[in-house]
């Protein structure tokens, strides 16, 4: 008897492995995807030169004179603000909550899609010092950026799909 629930207990593991093994296959985003289109970035006055430089790195083509007019990504309306989260007797703020956003929209032959983009970071601040403050806020804000790059080649793939 206790041989037979041992078998039994394999025997319902094995199609519950096979199923995560095979059937949860997903492909991963890679920036490669926006290299096979040739892609014009518009950018607005208030978009921070280190976005800038990051949207532009996705889409690097070789030959800057073969992109095409139709293939436009216009991104405006940034906004970046703190949030400090005060709790209990300290003076100081707990956390702070960095939260953004951007506007883009995706013209693809002749079919322009509107997207805003928002994300949000949370860190804890109640031990870190002034500086070292200053240099958590300055890598969440890269953690941001990037986050936004990764949001808008899933937004550029599936419209494409």
């Amino acid at each position: 008897m206790i041989l037979s629930n041992k078998i039994l207990n394999k025997f319902a593991v094995l199609p519950i492995l096979l199923f995560l093994t095979l059937g949860c296959s997903y492909s991963l985003v890679t920036y490669e995807n926006l290299n096979n289109e040739n892609f014009q970035f518009v950018f607005s006055d208030d978009i921070p030169n280190k976005l800038q430089n990051k949207f532009s790195a996705v889409s690097s083509s070789k030959n800057e004179n073969q992109k095409t007019k139709s293939n436009v990504i216009r991104i405006s309306n940034f906004m970046i603000s703190n949030y400090d989260v005060f709790s209990g007797k300290a003076l100081r703020s707990l956390e702070v909550e960095v939260k953004s956003s951007v506007s883009i929209s995706i013209s693809i032959n002749n079919k322009i899609i509107n997207r805003k983009l928002m994300t949000m970071k949370r860190y804890s601040s109640n031990e870190l010092n002034i500086l070292a403050e200053d240099e958590m806020l300055d890598f969440i804000k890269n953690e941001i950026y990037d986050d936004f790059v990764n949001q808008l080649i899933f937004e550029v793939n599936l419209i494409e799909m």
